[in-house]
């Protein structure tokens, strides 16, 4: 049989199993008939992306691949200037603080969405999911400004934010299916928030540490699947990547009382974090990805240095409580996550 006379099923399905997009683009051009197996609106799934490069942008804007270990630089006009913040799917939040505008970019696109304005220079974004102007899913931000933490959220072609306010310096931060969680500074609680109205829908006592007996904080917040992780151990200026240490709790909340308990394995899981929010997949799910484990951008210190730090991509094993670099080489100015999209 000839390669163009394969069935459209089969082809269909070697289509799903490639895991670059470069890979897909290519695979849709080869004919006719496998330009009709795979269709522009059910691409593979793919692994995120992580920004490597970081504050104030050039003309071109790289990307590190985990899926193919290969970089790409993309030519990107648009973006030249701003500042990339945060993980989220097919577009990324930038600030350009010269216009003060903050808006949503697709550097495969060139598709740029203006949110509106914010009094604030600092921003990360909660909540961008796939495709935000078809989808109609809010888009959920949080940003810093005269000493208090505000939740926005929008949709694409709103004049104004829909605005929830916290005490600035809450730890450890996730949004879903409407809620907002958040761990409180001083108490180290956790809260559950309507987005829409600002209510407290409930509040989980904090982490106990079992050897003090004081409350400990809780770094990250994490869905997985419907259940709330907590992540502790962040490090903010390590001289050696193999300083960090992690420990991953899972809310327990079957009794009147909800708790954290200590997990010691996350199993099929992956965790991906930034500087300041993660999620989670199944490792399962995608070619060459290792359960088990966290992905994080570290903060290396380095005095002797002409740059005083160093942003590597890392990945922890919580099997053998050890961390190493996930990426060879001198790739360390690492930003945050991105997944690619070509719609």
């Amino acid at each position: 049989m000839d390669w163009s006379d394969l069935p459209l099923d089969l082809l269909h399905l070697i289509s799903k199993r490639l895991s670059d997009l470069s890979d897909f683009i290519r695979f849709r051009a080869v004919c006719k008939r496998w330009h009709c197996a795979a269709p522009i609106a059910d691409p593979p799934r793919q692994l995120p992306w992580v920004v490597a490069t970081r504050d104030g942008l050039p003309n071109t804007v790289r990307f590190y691949s985990l899926s193919t270990g290969k970089i790409y630089s993309i030519s990107f006009a648009e973006a030249k200037g701003k500042r990339l913040l945060g993980s989220s799917h097919d577009y990324m939040l930038a600030f350009d603080p010269k216009r003060r505008h903050l808006t949503l970019l697709n550097p495969f696109t060139r598709s740029e969405i203006l949110l509106p304005p914010t009094d604030s220079d600092w921003h990360r974004p909660l909540y961008i999911g796939p495709d935000p102007v078809q989808s109609g899913d809010d888009v959920v931000v949080c940003w810093h400004s005269s000493g208090i933490l505000t939740v926005g959220s929008c949709r694409p072609g709103d004049q104004e934010w829909k605005k929830i306010q916290i005490p600035e310096g809450a730890y450890g931060h996730t949004y879903y299916k409407g809620k907002y969680y958040v761990n409180e500074r001083e108490t180290l609680a956790t809260k559950v928030i309507d987005i829409k109205t600002g209510a407290t829908l409930l509040t989980i006592p904090p982490l106990i540490c079992t050897k003090t007996g004081q409350p400990r904080r809780l770094d990250y917040l994490v869905m997985s699947s419907g259940e709330l992780l907590g992540v502790s151990g962040r490090k903010w200026t390590c001289n050696t990547i193999g300083d960090h240490k992690f420990e991953v709790y899972q809310l327990d909340n079957k009794n009147e009382v909800a708790r954290w308990i200590k997990i010691d394995s996350i199993g099929d899981r992956v965790l991906f974090l930034d500087d300041t929010v993660g999620f989670c997949l199944r490792a399962s799910e995608f070619e060459g990805l290792k359960g088990d484990c966290i992905y994080f951008i570290a903060y290396l210190y380095k005095a002797d240095a002409d740059v005083l730090y160093e942003y590597p991509l890392c990945r922890y094993n919580l099997k053998n409580g050890r961390a190493e670099a996930a990426v060879p080489g001198a790739l360390v100015n690492m930003s945050s996550w991105f997944f690619p999209s070509i719609l």
